[in-house]
């Protein structure tokens, strides 16, 4: 009686497991199915877009400086293949101080780089003495040290300079694209033709600056009839002008319009192939 009983609890447990088998391939709709069987990749991937997303838009506007330029002048290169010419004024002495020209003195900041004093009614222009390369890219890093609505620093390409004994005059220029930018932001873009100047874009303002001791990157462009200028990553001016083909590269300080003296110092100028 009691194997008969063994037998039937057997047959039981036996049944019970086939049918509990069968619950894992009871057909379902292809819905149901599909959402039982497969993970929910459509769920993951906004997670991980999302996880993606965050730290963009934490990104400081386009209005704001960047965090590419170093905080103060250092003797670190930062040169893309392609270098026509670099310097940093390294060999300049502690203390030097030098008058170029009547109303023009450069002198060492006290670290690297050079500290440009303009007091003359001309810009002052510092050549770069790249030849027969008029297609590439100028960068250099400014910083102010008189007022910022006084001080004007530019970036330029195909200088001519003038041909003149005069020694008020070397550092002029007959012929130029300049990129003039205000340390209050502003910035205007000139063709020096034939000793005049001729507007290309007008003083637009704005512009996002690196304050409180932080060097300002200057950018300018001249590939063919581009002409593109950028201050801290940000596009200044982008246009199209076929006037001049050759000359030098060059950087320089802008005449003060009320006559007071002004002070830029550059840090890490480089021209590079375009």
């Amino acid at each position: 009686m009691r194997i008969r009983k063994n037998k039937l609890i057997l047959v039981w447990l036996v049944f019970a497991v086939i049918l509990s088998g069968c619950v894992n391939v009871v057909v379902k709709d292809e819905g149901e199915a599909e959402a039982v069987v497969a993970p929910d990749l459509g769920a993951t991937a906004e997670a991980m877009l999302g996880q993606a997303d965050a730290p963009a838009a934490e990104v400081p506007a386009a209005t704001e400086a960047p965090a590419s330029p170093p905080p103060a002048p250092t003797a670190t290169r930062y040169i893309p293949e392609g270098e026509l010419a670099y310097f940093n004024f390294e060999n300049l002495a502690e203390g030097y101080s030098s008058e170029r020209a009547p109303g023009v003195i450069l002198r060492n900041p006290g670290t690297f780089g050079i500290e440009v004093v303009l007091d003359r009614d001309a810009d002052y222009f510092l050549a770069t003495d790249v030849k027969d390369h008029p297609d590439g890219n100028i960068s250099t890093y400014v910083l102010n040290v008189t007022p910022p609505a006084e001080t004007t620093a530019f970036v330029a390409c195909r200088v001519e300079q003038q041909a003149s004994d005069d020694p008020d005059l070397p550092q002029s220029a007959k012929q130029a694209y300049i990129a003039k930018f205000r340390l209050d932001g502003s910035a205007q873009l000139i063709k020096k033709q034939n000793g005049q100047d001729f507007v290309l874009a007008d003083w637009v303002s704005g512009i996002g600056i690196n304050s409180n001791g932080i060097y300002n990157q200057l950018y300018l462009l001249c590939d063919g009839s581009r002409l593109l200028f950028m201050v801290n990553a940000q596009v200044v001016f982008d246009i199209q002008d076929n006037s001049l083909t050759e000359g030098d590269f060059a950087i320089g300080v802008a005449k003060n319009p009320s006559g007071a003296e002004t002070v830029v110092r550059f840090d890490k100028v480089a021209v590079f192939e375009p």
